[in-house]
């Protein structure tokens, strides 16, 4: 009779781990695009804004 698959050995248990951790981190948002989300946002002249009033007929 064979043993149950959750009592063999998983002695390659680590080196899955690191494999794992690499995809994980290269998975991450690089500097670049995390300097994007962090600057300031513009003031009042949104882009939503302007096409809005534009659509009302409201040119500025």
């Amino acid at each position: 009779m064979t043993k149950h698959p959750l009592d063999h050995d998983h002695g390659g248990s680590s080196e899955r781990l690191k494999k794992f951790t690499e995809v994980e981190r290269s998975e991450q948002p690089s500097d670049a695009s995390k300097a994007l989300q962090q600057r300031a946002k513009d003031e009042a002249g949104s882009r939503l804004g302007k096409y809005t009033d534009i659509e009302r007929g409201k040119e500025s």
